[in-house]
């Protein structure tokens, strides 16, 4: 599927980084694992036409990801899913709080993510969704977008989390690769990612899942279980 194709599918044909803002906030690519080896891996190996990244923050791994596609020939689309509003750990931590750069009552973090994609001359790349997890999966359902490569990396509770991985795995396609951030089988910070990601690989029977440095990657079966 192509990066027309994903707008006429999602935003009916508006290119959501048409007339961008005449002043860009400076570029800031701060993020987490954001150039982690399996991200650029999954390009390299997958080739995906559509990666979807579930909680994208300021953008840093969409952009990472997209320029591994640029780098290895691959024509591809991210969509970036977020509602650039935060998860629960960044309305409790006053350092990840301020980040949200609020204004008259309101996080602003989308301006940020924005100018670092158009800094990045990604635009052509990167396709924003502003949605929840859930209704941005099952709005890509509803409208047929397959999905080569998830990358979750959105809320760290247990029960989001599940909800996250029940959303996506339906729009996955079969031989697709899942990605889940923050997952650290020794507990880690977000011991509810790992839980979650264990009880849906057990539930699916997925034997085979790799971890490395925070990250967990398992594959969809080609057949169904």
């Amino acid at each position: 599927m192509t990066r027309n194709e994903i707008l006429a599918a999602l935003w009916h044909g508006q290119d959501p980084f048409t007339n961008p803002p005449t002043t860009l906030r400076p570029l800031d690519l701060q993020g987490w694992r954001s150039q982690h080896a399996f991200l650029e891996d999954a390009v390299r190996e997958w080739r995906p036409s559509v990666v979807v990244e579930v909680g994208t923050w300021k953008g840093a791994s969409a952009v990472h990801m997209a320029k591994a596609m640029a780098a290895h020939g691959v024509t591809g689309t991210v969509i970036a899913v977020d509602t650039w509003l935060g998860a629960v750990d960044h309305w409790t931590d006053a350092s990840l709080f301020a980040e949200l750069a609020t204004e008259h009552g309101y996080p602003s973090l989308y301006r940020t993510f924005l100018a670092n994609v158009l800094r990045e001359g990604l635009a052509d790349r990167v396709v924003p969704l502003p949605l929840d997890s859930v209704n941005a999966a099952e709005l890509m359902r509803l409208r047929g977008v397959e999905v080569d490569v998830v990358h979750l990396d959105a809320g760290h509770e247990e029960a989001s989390v599940a909800a996250d991985l029940a959303a996506w795995w339906s729009v996955l396609r079969p031989g697709g690769l899942f990605i889940a951030d923050d997952y650290d089988s020794s507990g880690g910070r977000f011991p509810g990612v790992q839980r979650a990601v264990d009880t849906f690989c057990n539930q699916h029977c997925i034997e085979n899942r790799w971890e490395l440095r925070g990250k967990c990657k398992f594959g969809k079966p080609l057949a169904p279980i």
